[in-house]
Protein backbone atom coordinates (compact mmCIF):
# COMPACT_ATOMS: atom_id res chain seq x y z
CA UNK A 1 0.00 0.00 0.00
CA UNK A 2 1.46 3.36 -0.99
CA UNK A 3 0.69 6.72 0.51
CA UNK A 4 0.03 9.84 -1.49
CA UNK A 5 1.10 12.12 1.33
CA UNK A 6 4.03 14.37 0.70
CA UNK A 7 6.32 15.78 3.35
CA UNK A 8 5.08 19.05 4.79
CA UNK A 9 7.59 21.91 4.49
CA UNK A 10 9.13 22.78 7.85
CA UNK A 11 8.09 26.44 7.60
CA UNK A 12 4.47 25.41 7.08
CA UNK A 13 4.64 23.12 10.11
CA UNK A 14 6.16 25.90 12.22
CA UNK A 15 3.51 28.38 11.09
CA UNK A 16 0.79 25.90 12.05
CA UNK A 17 2.42 25.29 15.46
CA UNK A 18 2.82 29.01 16.15
CA UNK A 19 -0.79 29.70 15.17
CA UNK A 20 -1.90 27.02 17.61
CA UNK A 21 0.09 28.74 20.35
CA UNK A 22 -1.42 32.12 19.54
CA UNK A 23 1.89 33.48 18.25
CA UNK A 24 2.28 35.75 15.24
CA UNK A 25 3.49 34.38 11.93
CA UNK A 26 7.23 34.05 11.36
CA UNK A 27 7.22 36.84 8.77
CA UNK A 28 5.56 39.20 11.25
CA UNK A 29 8.19 38.45 13.88
CA UNK A 30 11.01 38.90 11.35
CA UNK A 31 9.54 42.22 10.22
CA UNK A 32 9.20 43.39 13.82
CA UNK A 33 12.81 42.55 14.67
CA UNK A 34 14.20 43.91 11.39
CA UNK A 35 12.32 47.18 11.80
CA UNK A 36 12.58 47.49 15.58
CA UNK A 37 14.29 50.89 15.36
CA UNK A 38 11.25 52.24 13.49
CA UNK A 39 8.98 51.01 16.29
CA UNK A 40 10.92 52.47 19.23
CA UNK A 41 13.01 55.20 17.60
CA UNK A 42 16.79 55.36 17.26
CA UNK A 43 17.53 56.45 20.85
CA UNK A 44 15.42 53.79 22.52
CA UNK A 45 16.66 51.14 20.08
CA UNK A 46 20.14 51.51 21.57
CA UNK A 47 18.75 50.69 25.03
CA UNK A 48 15.98 48.18 24.28
CA UNK A 49 16.27 45.04 22.13
CA UNK A 50 13.43 42.82 20.95
CA UNK A 51 14.63 39.32 21.86
CA UNK A 52 11.70 36.90 21.82
CA UNK A 53 8.02 36.35 21.25
CA UNK A 54 6.06 34.13 23.62
CA UNK A 55 2.53 33.62 22.34
CA UNK A 56 1.43 37.17 21.62
CA UNK A 57 3.86 38.73 24.10
CA UNK A 58 6.96 40.54 22.86
CA UNK A 59 9.87 40.23 25.24
CA UNK A 60 12.47 42.97 25.15
CA UNK A 61 15.82 43.11 26.89
CA UNK A 62 17.14 46.18 28.66
CA UNK A 63 20.38 46.82 30.52
CA UNK A 64 18.93 48.97 33.29
CA UNK A 65 15.76 48.64 35.39
CA UNK A 66 14.92 52.28 34.58
CA UNK A 67 14.46 51.28 30.93
CA UNK A 68 12.14 48.45 31.99
CA UNK A 69 9.97 51.05 33.73
CA UNK A 70 10.05 53.22 30.61
CA UNK A 71 8.84 50.30 28.49
CA UNK A 72 5.98 49.74 30.90
CA UNK A 73 4.94 53.39 30.52
CA UNK A 74 5.27 53.23 26.72
CA UNK A 75 3.59 49.84 26.23
CA UNK A 76 0.33 51.19 24.75
CA UNK A 77 2.22 53.37 22.24
CA UNK A 78 4.54 50.51 21.33
CA UNK A 79 1.60 48.17 20.77
CA UNK A 80 -0.01 50.73 18.45
CA UNK A 81 3.19 51.05 16.42
CA UNK A 82 3.66 47.28 16.31
CA UNK A 83 0.05 46.80 15.17
CA UNK A 84 0.51 49.31 12.37
CA UNK A 85 3.64 47.45 11.27
CA UNK A 86 2.57 43.78 11.47
CA UNK A 87 -1.18 43.89 12.02
CA UNK A 88 -3.52 44.26 14.97
CA UNK A 89 -3.74 41.57 17.63
CA UNK A 90 -0.52 39.74 16.80
CA UNK A 91 1.40 41.28 19.70
CA UNK A 92 -0.77 42.17 22.69
CA UNK A 93 1.84 42.79 25.40
CA UNK A 94 5.41 44.03 25.72
CA UNK A 95 7.45 42.79 28.67
CA UNK A 96 10.90 44.10 29.54
CA UNK A 97 13.52 41.87 31.11
CA UNK A 98 16.65 43.32 32.64
CA UNK A 99 19.79 41.63 31.29
CA UNK A 100 22.09 40.25 33.88
CA UNK A 101 25.45 41.87 33.73
CA UNK A 102 28.30 39.46 33.88
CA UNK A 103 30.91 40.48 36.37
CA UNK A 104 34.40 39.50 35.64
CA UNK A 105 36.76 39.78 38.53
CA UNK A 106 40.34 40.03 37.37
CA UNK A 107 42.44 37.12 38.41
CA UNK A 108 46.05 36.65 39.13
Amino acid sequence: MTSNTHPTPLRQSLEHLLAGLGAPQIEAVNTLIDRWQEVVGPELATQVRAVAVSGSELIVQVEDPAWASQISWLEAQLLERIASLIGAGQITAVTARVARRSRFVGGT
